[in-house]
């Protein structure tokens, strides 16, 4: 004899049991992938803090102008700064003597001059330096042998 709902049940029961069984792999497959096992993050992070403010370095702007003082005395040439990066520079030349003299700044750009600087006179002069080594020179005509030299260094 016959049961009649044994033959459907069991026709019906291994595709709901394979079904079933299928359900958790096809949800698994719509979860995020586990993080790295290295350790290292696929893509890196778009900005990262600048260091103490919490805010994303941008590109570094052009730089300024920079200005360095030129000071003449009766024993010597002083310079500051004397390491400076190439661009846009304004010396500031002072005469502390009590004699006129002529300032030269030679070097791998344009050299730069400034003459008859009377005393106690300061005048500037604006170049465009490169990346070498410069020397700034400062004589006079007037007394005794007057010459003073000093370098200054140019980097990027």
């Amino acid at each position: 004899m016959r049961v009649p709902n044994a033959s459907l049940s069991g026709t019906y029961a291994l595709p709901r049991l394979a079904a079933a069984a299928l359900v958790p792999v096809a949800l698994a497959a719509c979860e995020p992938s586990p993080p790295d096992q290295t350790g290292e993050a696929e893509t890196p992070p778009a900005a990262v803090p600048a260091p103490g403010t919490g805010a994303p370095e941008a590109a570094q702007p052009p730089t300024a102008e920079q200005t360095v003082t030129i000071v003449v005395t009766d024993d010597s040439v002083t310079v500051t700064p004397t390491t400076l990066r190439p661009g846009s520079t304004t010396f500031e030349v002072t005469n502390r003597t009590s004699v006129p003299y002529d300032v030269d700044i030679d070097g791998p750009g344009p050299d730069g001059e400034i003459e008859q600087l009377q005393p106690g006179e300061t005048r500037t002069l604006t170049m465009t330096l490169r990346a070498g080594k410069y020397e700034v020179e400062s004589s006079a005509e007037e007394g005794p042998e007057r010459e003073r030299k000093t370098r200054i260094t140019v980097r990027s």
